[in-house]
């Protein structure tokens, strides 16, 4: 019996590794494992060196390929800075978005307060009263403490019965020196006169200027690349002032720099001035990114990053490190177990230490390790690299990826084409070019994990370079591909296999292609008017393939004009018709209010699920306490008056309101998901006689699971406690211990639950399909 209950217990037990492995910056909690590789190393000590002596600013770049830890490391950039010096620094993390400078700024704006930003422009106006004061015997007292920050300026003005309008236009004249900019003084500067506190910050946040800032000689929006990189400056400026630290830091910024999206070249010049500003504003700028916005700026922009810092591999003994100290966060124990020595050698092997690869695998092979009560083996990660490819695209995406590919290039190609005599010269695709039987072959694989692997497919390479004079062969390789692997088949096929990545994939492969093709035909066509009648034949099939999708997105778009205005119809007759039926006939609660009927799902499907509602519950209770500001309190009236303050006092906090809405679209993305699946599970074909789901079906099951994970991982968990604590506040008499206590353990266990909901319920799912003995 004990026995069992162990068994039951450890089955249950938490997984200390995260399903997805991407940062999500805004929980990014202070007992996140980060392990200390020579990248962070180097960050921190630059770091450092700002924070104990900031005479001076930073710019400094992260650089590396997808999966490498970027986001992890600028974010504990961010956390250790919030712990070295938290009362005088101010950090902001700006996701760039897709697109210009300006979306950025926006995001930029977002992340400040009218407040604060107030009292910065105070400071600089209790500076200079300050010095007036400081001049008279009668003032000097009063110096100190303005510009300590303990008296507000404007209430000594006040008092003083001082000048105000000459000591507002030395701010002003102040903080255009200081910005450069007449429009942002100007308007900083009535920050400080009352009455003024909307207008200017719906200038700042991007809005056109409103009449009384017109006036005042404030005539643009912030609207352009050039203002808004500009806007950034002055903000940096106006927090690098006293003894305050600044930082800012810039992730995923080739979405806004990268040669496909390249800024205008007065954005890109008023880049260069932005890392200016910061390294003279007292201020430090983190950039990160893939390696490619580098490239977009030039050479005098390069020239003012401090340093460039590429994200390390994980080693072995860093993988070691961070897996013990996953268990120990998560368990208390600090162990290695599951695993062992050799099995993370060769899981950082398979892997080439790319730390999001590794992390995923953890939690796959650990899963795996406590279901079936064993050690991982290298046999198991083998297993789970090569069969588990929930994480990877499957092969049909990647052919479809090709076809599409392909036919935007105007290509002819065949499907399952044999170059030569030998069976191993099979192409997946053979791209024909010119008329001597030279052309392009592009083979497929899943993951490259023993040598045998590697040598079949250089055997291919070798088979298909031999069919024919004048070939080229491709490897696309839809999984893991080790180093060592990846060298033996570059030198195989000519050239560094590619390995598919959803989002540079298309563009890789089409530019590969392109080379490849020029390359046959400059060599293969024995009259040069060839070549250029094989590029016209191209360029003709490349203007039909796309006026055909033009043809046929007509036509599927008028088709789904009709059949949504047939459907609409239909509906609309029907729920006439029946909406009272439905109504009565709806189960209803306690209250007499409808209850949702239940959804046909496996048992354990179900409870995954509800377990995820559940969770979801604790946050709200918002609406409870909500309703307790309208109870009668006649019996204690001061306890009515005490409730509706705490809930004003709870409205005016800036993190109510996005800490609702991410509880809102946290229940409708659960939601959503349970009725896709359950829409999957009423459609989809019943299994084969071996048990087995049809390959269309499993695929679509995937697809959801993937969109569910992919979608969660962008909602962001930290700040949801405070929904909880206003519950415990409002209705209860827990200390302020207890409720941090009930807050944590509430945002824990909604981790625990949503974490990897969507790979849990593919395997759910799956295991509800199997054959029963």
């Amino acid at each position: 019996m004990s026995g069992s209950h162990s068994d039951n217990a450890r089955s249950a037990e938490v997984n200390p590794f995260s399903p997805t492995a991407v940062a999500r910056v805004a929980e990014f909690a202070p007992d996140t494992v980060t392990i200390p590789t020579p990248a962070i190393r180097e960050a921190v000590r630059l770091l450092d060196g700002y924070l104990d002596s900031p005479q001076h600013g930073n710019v400094i770049a992260i650089v590396g390929d997808y999966g490498t830890g970027k986001t992890h490391l600028a974010v504990e950039l961010l956390q250790h800075a919030n712990r070295r010096v938290p009362e005088v620094t101010k950090t902001i993390y700006l996701d760039a978005p897709a697109g210009t400078f300006v979306a950025l700024y926006r995001r930029f704006i977002e992340q400040l307060e009218l407040r604060d930003v107030r009292e910065r422009v105070q400071e600089y106006y209790a500076d200079i009263v300050a010095d007036a004061l400081s001049e008279s015997a009668f003032g000097m007292d009063l110096a100190q403490p303005l510009r300590a920050g303990e008296i507000d300026p404007v209430e000594v003005v006040s008092r003083l019965g001082l000048m105000e309008s000459s000591f507002l236009q030395q701010v002003q004249r102040k903080l255009e020196d200081v910005t450069h900019n007449e429009a942002f003084g100007t308007a900083l500067t009535l920050l400080l006169r009352h009455g003024f506190d909307d207008v200017v910050w719906e200038w700042l946040t991007g809005h056109e200027p409103d009449q009384i800032l017109a006036d005042r000689g404030i005539a643009s929006a912030v609207d352009t690349d050039a203002a808004a990189l500009e806007a950034m400056g002055v903000f940096a400026l106006l927090y690098g002032h006293r003894n305050r630290r600044f930082i800012v830091v810039i992730d995923e910024l080739d979405k806004v720099l990268s040669a496909a999206n390249r800024p205008t070249e007065d954005a890109i010049e008023g880049f260069k001035k932005l890392l200016e500003v910061f390294a003279g504003a007292r201020a430090m700028l983190v950039l990160a990114g893939l390696p490619d916005y580098l490239e977009v700026l030039s050479g005098n922009a390069r020239q003012r990053i401090g340093r460039v810092i590429t994200a390390s591999a994980l080693s072995a003994e860093n993988t070691i490190d961070f897996i013990r100290e996953s268990r120990r966060r998560a368990h208390g124990e600090d162990l290695l177990e599951p695993f062992t020595v050799d099995t993370v050698n060769y899981l950082v092997k398979l892997t080439d230490g790319i730390a999001r690869k590794i992390v995923r695998l953890c939690y796959q092979l650990y899963r795996k390790a406590t279901e079936q009560q064993r050690p991982v083996t290298v046999a198991m990660v083998h297993e789970v690299a090569l069969n588990n490819q929930f994480d990877h695209a499957s092969i049909d995406d990647v052919r479809n990826a090709i076809r599409r590919v392909l036919n935007a290039q105007g290509s002819t190609y065949r499907r399952d084409q044999l170059v030569g005599l030998d069976e191993n010269s099979r192409a997946d695709y053979w791209i024909p070019v010119g008329r001597s039987g030279s052309g392009c072959a592009l083979l497929l694989t899943e993951s490259v994990l023993t040598s045998e692997d590697s040598q079949r497919l250089a055997r291919r390479a070798t088979a298909i370079r031999n069919a024919a004079g004048q070939t080229e062969a491709l490897l696309v390789v839809v999984g893991y591909l080790p180093t060592e692997f990846a060298a033996e088949l570059g030198a195989a096929f000519g050239a560094e296999p590619l390995v598919y990545d959803h989002w540079t994939f298309n563009e890789t492969l089409a530019s590969a292609l392109a080379a490849r093709i020029r390359g046959l035909e400059s060599v293969a066509a024995d009259d040069p008017l060839e070549a250029v009648q094989e590029r016209l034949g191209r360029m003709s099939r490349q203007q039909a393939n796309t006026q055909r999708f033009i043809e046929q997105l007509a036509i599927r778009l008028e088709d789904t004009r009709n059949s949504s205005d047939r459907q609409l119809a239909v509906l609309q007759r029907e729920l006439a018709g029946i909406s009272d039926t439905l109504y009565a006939a709806a189960p209803r609660d306690d209250d007499g209010a409808r209850v949702a009927k239940p959804l046909r799902l496996p048992a354990e499907v179900a409870r995954l699920f509800d377990d995820a509602v559940s969770a979801l519950d604790s946050l709200s209770q918002v609406v409870v306490v909500l309703r307790a500001a309208f109870v009668s309190t006649d019996e204690d009236p001061a306890r009515g008056v005490d409730v509706r303050d705490e809930i004003r006092d709870w409205l005016r906090s800036q993190k109510v309101f996005p800490a609702v809405g991410v509880a809102v679209l946290l229940s409708r993305l659960v939601v959503a998901f349970r009725d896709g699946i359950a829409d999957w599970y009423r459609s989809a074909a019943p299994p084969t006689t071996q048990g087995q789901l049809y390959i269309v079906d499993r695929e679509r099951l995937s697809t959801l699971c993937r969109t569910y994970d992919v979608l969660y991982e962008y909602l962001p968990l930290i700040g949801l406690e405070v929904l909880g604590d206003l519950a415990t506040s409002s209705t209860g008499t827990d200390d302020l211990y207890d409720q941090t206590v009930r807050s944590s353990a509430r945002l824990a266990n909604i981790r625990e639950t949503l974490d990897g909901l969507g790979s849990r319920i593919h395997n759910a799912m799956l295991e509800s399909f199997a054959p029963t003995n």
